[in-house]
């Protein structure tokens, strides 16, 4: 009896040092770091690492500077320089109020999907 007892008691001891391994911040510390090299070498020489920090930003801030200029343009609700392809060069761009005309707008909307779909019945027909 005595010689199973010692060997439950070893059978849990080395289960609670696993324990105690698998659950220590400083067991995986060098597995970590070993993993994040091979990975800054895998960045280094498949992607650069500048590409993943810059690219992000310079969209970003494009899409901030011009997303309310393209708005305003879009709903016509603010006057927007015009520069024609027939001035002369070195010509300043002339003021232009740009107003939508939504009923005509949705007209050409509805226009173009009758179109569209005179078009699909012809061919299925």
């Amino acid at each position: 009896m005595k010689g199973l007892q010692g060997l439950r008691e070893d059978f849990v001891e080395i289960l609670l040092i696993t324990k105690v391994c698998l659950t220590s911040f400083w067991f995986w510390l060098p597995a970590v770091f070993a993993a994040y090299m091979y990975f800054q070498l895998w960045m280094m020489f498949i992607v650069h690492p500048l590409t993943i920090l810059i690219v992000p930003f310079v969209l970003a801030i494009f899409a901030m500077v011009f997303e309310e200029e393209r708005a305003k343009a879009q709903y016509g609700l603010d006057k927007i320089k015009l520069l024609k392809a027939s001035d002369p060069l070195g010509a300043n761009p002339t003021w232009k109020e740009v107003r939508l005309d939504v009923e005509k707008a949705i007209r050409d909307f509805q226009e173009s999907v009758r179109k569209t779909e005179e078009k699909k019945t012809r061919q299925n027909g």
